[in-house]
This record gives structure tokens, sequence and C-alpha cells, in this order.
């Protein structure tokens, strides 16, 4: 049910194992008795898995007891995993490999984006890979999504329903006619939630008031120190994939290396009011990528480790990719020899193409390095980060967090690492 390598999740899964059938005295009270009775008969295979149970009208006339008894010993069933109930449909036997995550309960669990979902939500995101890291962690991998109708000021989503899994699945973004780059708080409000994880929201001031409703929250890809004590986090951890760049290129006799951080648009309010054209890309619209610090510090302690310069005049940062990478690629290039980088390491690939392009057509030398979702050849040596180990650990840690609320919150760094095929 859950990878063997989830921290914690041992005691779950402990938890969620059926206990061997016990006996009981003649003493004991009616429905412990009818309970082993009924666990004895699963065990023994007369109801197998996924099988319904008789009717609740049904049982009391086989086993000569009264209806309250029997709905006292299957609440007890349900409560350890044995049986489940579908709304509508009666008491089942669990499947093994589709108990519920938490016995005896219907978990409604949201995975918030920064951006608007739609049916084709599932194409080109990270966050997306996210997602379906956690459905698969929460083994809804197979449920198809519905997508109820909003307004253009409401929270669009897509809902994701296992009723074996005990769990239903909100994946919730902004509304149609604005881009805050979160969902409307008064919609999370009004979900209903048991627990969240946020992918990739970095709005603190938003984020504040989400972890003031006291919902169970695990913070995906944003290293806040501001709510270390207020949730779990899982982040990148990018000391082992930037410490091999800069190892590699320092072994490669390369000493001037240079550091690329990302840049990541600010929120806008109604889509009307949103910047046109290059005007877009201003300072006053822009705002750098919170996890480049992280990754600008693992470049500059690596640097410091080799006795090389890190001076904040080899800092710079640049869009992902287009012709405002291209751009900050310009000015490494038009650098003077002195100056001019033999090396760069990127917050994302693409800038580390961008800069080796603009190089090449000035017939200038240099190695580059950046993050990327996938490992493979070119160029570049490519770091890699995987979102669905972000969305695997996140939805272990939500789980656990629902099973042992007063545990302390949890800051975990999912590691970064130089791909070897890159680096041949």
């Amino acid at each position: 049910m859950f990878p063997e390598n989830d921290p914690g999740l041992w005691c779950i899964a402990s938890i969620m194992t059926p206990l061997p059938s016990q006996p009981t005295s003649p003493r004991a009270p009616k429905h412990q008795r009818v309970r082993e009775t009924l666990r004895r008969q699963i065990m023994e295979g007369l109801y197998p898995p996924g099988s319904a149970l008789p009717p609740e009208t049904e049982l009391p006339k086989r086993l000569r007891v009264s209806k309250i008894t029997v709905v006292r010993a299957l609440n007890e069933l349900v409560r350890e995993g044995l049986v489940v109930r579908r709304r509508g449909r009666g008491s089942f036997v669990a499947d093994p490999a589709q108990r519920p995550l938490i016995p005896g309960r219907f978990l409604k669990l949201g995975v918030l984006v920064p951006f608007s979902v739609f049916p084709d939500y599932r194409y080109g995101s990270a966050q997306n890979e996210m997602l379906r890291a956690a459905l698969a962690t929460w083994g809804m991998e197979r449920a198809e999504p519905e997508f109820p109708g909003a307004a253009a000021d409401q929270a669009t989503q897509g809902r994701f329903t296992c009723e074996p899994r005990g769990c239903m699945v909100s994946m919730m973004g902004e509304e149609v006619s604005a881009h805050p780059m979160h969902p409307p708080l008064q919609a999370v409000k009004a979900a209903g939630l048991d627990g969240i994880l946020t992918c990739s929201i970095v709005q603190e001031a938003w984020m504040a008031e989400l972890l003031a409703l006291g919902i169970p929250t695990v913070i995906v890809d944003y290293p806040a120190e501001r709510f270390i004590l207020q949730a779990d986090q899982v982040y990148f951890d990018p000391l082992p994939g930037y410490r091999a760049a800069v190892n590699h290129f320092v072994a490669a006799g390369l000493k001037r290396i240079h550091f690329v951080g990302g840049l990541i648009h600010k929120p806008f309010g109604r889509y009307e009011d949103r910047p046109r054209g290059d005007a877009y890309y201003t300072p006053e619209h822009t705002q750098r990528d919170p996890d480049s610090f992280l990754r600008l510090a693992a470049w500059r302690e690596t640097m410091t480790q080799h006795g090389l310069d890190a001076p904040e005049s080899n800092v710079h940062y640049a869009w992902s990719e287009g012709k405002h990478a291209a751009e900050t690629a310009l000015r490494l290039a038009d650098l003077p020899a002195d100056r001019r980088p033999q090396a760069v390491v990127c917050h994302g690939l693409g800038q580390a193409q961008a800069v080796l392009e603009v190089f090449a057509t000035r017939g200038l030398p240099v190695m580059t390095a950046g993050a990327t979702d996938a490992a493979g050849h070119g160029p570049a040596l490519r770091i890699v980060a995987s979102n669905a180990d972000l969305g695997r650990t996140a939805a272990s840690l939500l789980l656990w967090k629902l099973q042992l609320p007063s545990r302390l919150p949890l800051r975990v760094g999912v590691p970064m690492a130089l791909s070897k095929e890159s680096v041949r």
C-alpha cells in the first residue's frame, strides 16, 4: 500500500493490518462475539475481499442478535479496516490493495496549485506531476477526475473520488478571471478539507492565512523559514546536485564559475489588468524564484570549499527560456575576458542551454549546468530534480500527520542529483 521508503508510514501500515480473529468468552458482550464471528468468516473466505456482506437488515436474523448489536460489530470492523461502507450500497469486505487510507474515515484532501484547473490540467506542469505522484501514493491513480463548472470569480477544480480508498481529492486552483497564483481562500474554507498539499504556491501572506485555518498542511516546493513550526515542508535540496556540478567544473580546470538564478512573475489581479508584451518582464512585475536562494547557497558553499571566488558580481538572475534568458546570456558573453565565466551553474536547464547557444555564436568556450525534471544527454549538465518525488513524499507526510496530528512539523529535502548520463 505504501512505498517501503516512506518515512514513518510503517506505523500507519501496522495500524491498518487486520487483527487475527480472537477467541471470545461466552460472557463477552454480544457485539464482540458478533465481531469475531464475522472476522472469522471473512478470514476463512466465506466473504472474500471486495464482496458484499449481507444487509444490516439480514445479518441480525442470521446471527440471532439485534440490529444495534450488528451495527456496533460492523463499526469496529470498519475502524480496523477489515470492512468498508459504501454510501447507499452497504458494507463490503476490504480489498487488501484497496483499503481505506485511514480506517473508519472518509477523507477530503486538497491539492492547491498556482494556476487555473481545466480538463487538460494533466499536461506539461511540474505541479501536475506532483499531483499524479500524490494520487498514486494514495492508491488513487486510476480515479478519473470530474470538473464541476465554475463562474469566472470562483475557484477552478478537478475532483478525484475513490470510495474503496475512502478518499476524495480536490485539485483546486485560481479563478478564471484573475491570476493571484493561489485558489481563493474562501473556496478552501468551504471545501471542508481534512488535509492540504500546497504545490509551488509562494505567496507568503496568503499562506499565513491558509495555515491559520488549522487544517493539516504540507507546503510543497516552497521552503519558507517563517512556517517551519506551523506545517510540514517538502522541498528540493540542491546541495548534492549543485555541489557535484561545481566539482565537475573544477575537476576540468575551470575557476570562474558564475551562478544564474531564476525569475518568476508576480501575481496580478483581473486578467484585463495583466501587463502586456515586454512590460510583463520588467522588474516591477518580477520576483526572484524562492528556490534559487537554496541553489545559490549550494553554489557559494562549494565554491568556498574549493577556495574560489564567489562575489555578488558573479550572481545573475534570468528567465527560464526564450529571448529574456538569451539577454542574460549575452550580458555574460559581453563581459571582459578576465571576468567572463568559464562555467555557469543555472537555476534551470533552459538558462544553461541559452548560455551555451549564445557563447557558441561568439566562438567562446563555456560549460553549463541546470536543473531539470528529466535525465538525458546534451551539452549542458543536467541536475535532476524529481517533481514526482516531491509529490510522493508530501502525500506520505500528510497521511502520517492525519494519523499522528500531535507530531512536530518536519522539513524534508528531496535531493537533487547530477545526472550520470550528462557527464559521460
